[in-house]
This record gives structure tokens, sequence and C-alpha cells, in this order.
């Protein structure tokens, strides 16, 4: 085994021939508070998301998505994913085998691995020890059992390093305290990062190497937040975070314009959102009988604009991206504009509808009031009634 710590430049480039995205394997909490919302969103990254956290997923629901979504074999593993994210995952969830494909993976054939902190990550509070499995071969550090259960910050240590070079750091020192981390010791060959201080320990944080043909990035603080590490989540550019260190671990340099990538996945982001308002809209006044025809026009030109706009985005054509996404935008913002032309529309026959219904039904109150209250005289009274005798 052949270890090296380098540039991106040093590792050959895996990502799938025919569509050009990079493919995530991501074991964790997915749907939980996570890096797989970044990874959804962004279009370079095609993500196969899998339950594999027993701390926070009951067991039952761990060895079933394992079973369902894992490969079940080493080619599938090997040609079906660039990239294998263990986020606060245990080793007790994967057969052995699997483990021996993703170290075999790595080393011949270029995958690269995460591994981000949590209670079940490297030698986690409570949970067996990564080291003790084969997994240890490509690990950058050693595992220790200690795990630290306070506020720690995570320094930035290397900021010219390739990977740091594509992430724009603004605000991240509101955002660098992480609650918990796993005591790791780098080792001799590995490249670190950062440093996480707590007390008077400087224990290392983010640590990465090249091993073999491939590349494994330790992360001792968690990816996933929790208590104050939510901090780290709710960062601006934690989306370039998590989506550049896919992008290195498969290989592939980030643009040099990171100020650009950073909008181009703001406006992407804005556009899913307005999609998710102009879909509510139509699903809204489509009830009252509404005619959605043109708003479905307009939402087909903006699905279209959309996936040429991704499609620029896996060549890194980022102006263009830019340009088609603020196209999309701007359809769905008209879209968005006839919808409410359509509920105003469907909205004012019922209004018209129910004033007729309560106008005419007034009138004929009314009219009956008036002929039994207003016109008695035309009634004969009454003095005597006979009533039937017993």
């Amino acid at each position: 085994m052949v270890l090296t710590s380098g540039t991106a430049a040093t590792k050959e480039l895996k990502r799938d021939p025919d569509t050009g995205m990079i493919r995530v394997l991501y074991v964790g909490a997915p749907f939980m508070a996570s890096p797989y919302w970044a990874f959804k969103t962004d279009p370079l990254l095609a993500t196969t998301p899998v339950d594999g956290n027993l701390f926070g997923i009951p067991a039952t629901e761990v060895e079933r998505a394992m079973r369902l979504y894992m490969p079940r074999t080493k080619q599938a593993l090997v040609t079906g994913y660039d990239v294998i994210g263990l986020d606060d995952t245990t080793c007790k969830a994967f057969r052995q085998d699997l483990i021996q494909w993703m170290v075999d993976g790595c080393i011949d054939d270029g995958q690269g691995i995460f591994m981000a902190g949590g209670f079940e990550s490297f030698w986690g509070w409570g949970f067996p020890s990564w080291s003790n499995t084969v997994l240890d071969r490509v690990l950058p550090v050693d595992c220790d059992s200690h795990y630290i259960l306070e506020d720690a910050r995570n320094v930035l240590t290397d900021k010219e390093d390739e990977f740091m070079r594509s992430i724009p750091w603004d605000e991240y020192d509101q955002h660098s305290i992480f609650w918990g981390y796993n005591v790791v010791m780098k080792r001799p060959e590995a490249r670190q990062l950062s440093y996480l201080a707590y007390r008077d320990r400087t224990d290392p944080g983010w640590v990465w190497w090249d091993v073999g043909e491939g590349r494994f990035f330790a992360s001792a603080c968690g990816f996933r937040g929790g208590s104050a590490g939510a901090g780290f989540i709710r960062w601006r550019s934690y989306p370039d975070f998590v989506c550049n260190l896919v992008y290195f671990l498969a290989g592939l340099k980030p643009p040099s314009d990171i100020n650009l990538l950073h909008a181009v996945r703001d406006r992407l982001r804005d556009i899913l959102d307005e999609r998710q308002v102009v879909s509510g809209t139509i699903d809204f006044v489509s009830r009252f009988g509404a005619d959605t025809r043109n708003v479905d026009r307009k939402l087909s030109e903006a699905e279209a604009e959309l996936k040429q706009a991704r499609a620029y985005y896996v060549d890194l054509d980022l102006e263009q991206s830019r340009a088609k996404a603020d196209d999309v935008f701007k359809l769905l913002e008209d879209a968005y504009e006839l919808a409410l032309d359509a509920r105003d529309a469907a909205l004012f026959w019922i209004f018209l509808t129910e004033w007729l219904v309560v106008t005419g039904t007034g009138l004929i109150c009314g009219l009956a009031l008036w002929t039994l209250m207003i016109r008695r005289k035309l009634f004969k009274e009454v003095k005597v009634t006979r009533g039937k005798e017993a």
C-alpha cells in the first residue's frame, strides 16, 4: 500500500462516465440534520442515502436499510459509487465483507471516503472502534477510546491546502464550536487542516491523506450538528464545505471562483423553494376548479431551462449555469403570478355564486316576511275557531 499526502491533482478523477456526476453512498442519519440535504440539491452529485446511525434510528430500521440499499457485491460498490460517506455510523451495522470492499475500493479503485465524528465514528462513545476493522488500513488517524463531551472550537491551521482554498471561510468563526468530538491521533503521512481546542488540549480536527489510488478524509468533529455543533450546519458556506469535500475526494478540482460557485448553489436552492411554492399554490387553486393550464405550461418551460442549467453546472460552466438559473427563477415567478391570477378568477366566480345565492335567499325571505307581516290586511281575522268535539 502506497501512502501519500498531496493535492487533488495527484488523484485521478472518479465519477460516472455517462453522466459526469459524482455518485455518493452516504451512510448515517441522512433524513435528520445532515450533509445529505446539501448533496441532494447539488446537480453534480447523485446521492444514495442509507440509515446507519444506531444511536438515533431503531436497530430494525438500520438493519433493513443496510440490507436493502448497500451494495451486495464488490463490483457493485466500486463501479456504482465514487465517494462513500460514513457519517456517525457504527461498524456494527456493516458486514465484514462490505468493509473489506470499501478498503479495496479506496486503495485499488480510487474511491474517496470520509468519516465524520460522532458517538459511532472512530472509537465512539460506547460503540466499537473502527480501528479494529480492516478499515484501519486506510484511516489517516489512529482511534482513541476517549470522547470529549464538551464544547470545543475547531481551529483552522492550513488554509493553503487545495481543499481549504475551495471554501469561502467568511463567518466561519461564528460557527466553529462543536459539542463533543472523537479523540484521534494523526498518522505521520497524513495532512492536518485543523485542531480542536478544548481546555489545554489541541487534538486533530480535520485530517486527510491519499492512500493507494484513493483518498480518505477524517473529521473528529461531526458534520450533523447537535447542540452547539448545530451552529456549523447553519453556516452559510456549509453546503460549499460538504459538497466541495466530495468533489475533493473524487479528485475533482473545484472552480477557482468559489464565490460564483456559492452564488449558483444559492440560486438553485432558491429555485427549489420557489418551485415548491408554485406547486403548493397550484394544488390549492385546483381544489376550486381553477384553470391552471397556463401555469403548467410555464412550469414546463422552467423545467426545460433547469435541466440545461444543471447540465452547465455538471460541466462546471458556472457563468452559463447562473444565467440559466436566473431565467428559471424568473419563469417560476411568472408561474406564481399566473397561479395567483387563476386563483383570483376561480374565487371571483365562487364569491359571485355565493353572493347570488345569499342575495336570492334574502329576497325570497324578505318577500315572505313582507307578505306575512306587512300585508296582513289581505288575511281575514278569525275570532272563533271550531275544534273537534270530544
